[in-house]
């Protein structure tokens, strides 16, 4: 009898976690998550035994003249199925896990020395310029933390195996899109993001992963994210440009070069009938023209964009730029007027070498 009963404990408790077993698409990675369990769970099954052996022995005669013995018994191994199945959950959870190191320290894994030294520099600046922009707009401070991060390959593999938690947000502009990307779950802008417009419905059961195309953007997104309230979140070290060199699965195809946009001569750019607009990053002196409106692009926000885009409707836009980062935000605006039917003067690079390897 104490066979049968013993088997039926082990039935019952062995299968009382199924309840938190995630979907198909990840029962493969389970054996690493069980091997990591049986600590806890060869404790607990021990404990059970003992506690079932004695209750068994001071109890089963009188539970079984009155007819409650098995209904006890499945409420025991119940409650301990209770208790034992968040300790699985917590550990699926565990495992979804990025590393947690500095910027800088991604940063200067970089191999080319080019884009290692420019990415430090950049991420500085971008740091700077949002809390420039929250400033301006009365926004609280965010001091930036350390954020969790994968690289491409982890991602990849996380995705084939633990695809149910991850959420991909992906905050490059609509140019960038248009290019190339990977399966994600939405889009939304990065200067949004620094506007403290927070995407509706992003779960906070899943962990959210920022893509962009460099990273420095997804790092800096998923602190406003963070500071939303939105405890897992990471972004891709690296960014699109990163998973795309490493070879790893894209739509489309990863060429920026756009159509050339019209450069007048400085000359002929001040002498335009058009609506100048300087978009480079806040906090970039401003160019001594007369009736420029500065507007950084990349920490603008959606409606403040769609002014500038209601406006070239009526009135040719003349993009102007004097860093690398403006003039690639101005191709980008340049191709979202396009894209809605508006008017585009040309784009002015006032040093003349920003576009260079760019532009067909």
């Amino acid at each position: 009898m104490l066979r049968k009963v013993w088997l039926s404990v082990c039935l019952l408790v062995c299968a009382s976690p199924a309840l938190a077993i995630p979907p198909p698409d990840v029962v493969a990675s389970l054996w690493q998550s069980i091997l990591q369990m049986i600590g806890v769970a060869s404790v607990f099954l021990a404990g059970m035994w003992v506690a079932t052996r004695q209750f068994l022995t001071q109890h089963a005669p009188s539970l079984k003249r009155k007819r409650v013995f098995i209904p006890v018994l499945l409420g025991l191994l119940l409650i301990g199925g209770l208790a034992f199945s968040p300790l699985w959950a917590a550990n699926m959870e565990a495992s979804i896990k990025g590393e947690l190191l500095p910027i800088d320290t991604i940063i200067k894994r970089e191999p080319d020395a080019w884009v290692r030294e420019w990415k430090l520099k950049t991420v500085a600046q971008m740091g700077q310029e949002a809390k420039l922009t929250r400033a301006a707009k009365h926004l609280p401070v965010v001091n930036y933390q350390t954020i969790e991060s994968f690289t491409p390959q982890a991602l990849q593999s996380l995705l084939k195996t633990h695809a149910h938690d991850l959420y991909l947000l992906d905050i490059r502009e609509a140019m960038e899109l248009s290019k190339f990307s990977i399966p994600h779950q939405a889009v939304f802008r990065y200067g949004d993001l620094v506007h403290d417009i927070i995407p509706k419905n992003l779960p906070k059961d899943r962990m959210i992963v920022v893509l962009c195309h460099s990273g420095l953007r997804g790092y800096l997104g998923a602190q406003f994210l963070r500071r939303a309230g939105f405890t897992r979140v990471a972004f891709l070290q690296g960014g699109l440009a990163a998973w795309h060199k490493q070879g790893l699965p894209v739509t489309g195809k990863a060429d920026f070069k756009v159509k050339a946009p019209i450069q007048p001569s400085k000359t002929a750019a001040l002498a335009m009938d058009a609506y100048k607009v300087q978009v480079d990053p806040m906090g970039t002196a401003a160019m001594k023209w007369p009736n420029l409106v500065q507007l950084s692009y990349e920490t603008a926000s959606t409606a403040e964009l769609q002014t500038l885009l209601r406006i070239a409707q009526t009135q040719p836009v003349l993009v102007v730029c004097k860093e690398y980062g403006g003039c690639f935000q101005g191709l980008n605006l340049i191709w979202l007027i396009e894209q809605q039917g508006g008017k585009v003067a040309g784009l002015y690079d006032e040093t003349g070498q920003h576009l260079r390897g760019l532009i067909n």
